[in-house]
């Protein structure tokens, strides 16, 4: 009896570090991390590496917005070559760098006493 419920336990243990390591990677930033590693081929990444690459994507949504990152990440998922999760990347990039000059642009007016919309 006590071996079936340390073979149970055992196997509760194993399956819950599952689900962790499912939750882990399932994060849309970090599984597009992996992506763009996996397809242009880097294969001396560290966890450092895949943990700074998501810092940075969480980042860029902060400044940029959620509109771009979804559709870069959607985009870098869908990608079959490591050419075309660039291009992903670098369009995402300039769609939100173009929310951040209209937000400036926002702001600017504002500042000036110009309307508030």
């Amino acid at each position: 009896m006590s071996k079936t419920l340390a073979v149970v336990l055992a196997l509760g243990v194993c399956g819950g570090a599952g689900v962790a390591a499912f939750a882990y990677m399932k994060k849309p930033e970090r599984a597009a991390c992996v992506r763009i590693a996996d397809l242009c081929g880097e294969k001396n990444g560290t966890k450092d590496d895949l943990d700074r690459c998501v810092e940075e994507v969480e980042q860029w949504r902060k400044v940029a917005g959620n509109e771009p990152v979804d559709k870069g990440i959607a985009c870098v998922d869908d990608a079959k070559t490591c050419g075309e999760a660039m291009g992903c990347v670098a369009g995402a990039g300039m769609k939100g760098f173009q929310n951040v000059v209209d937000d400036f642009f926002k702001g600017l007016g504002k500042g000036l006493g110009g309307s508030s919309k």
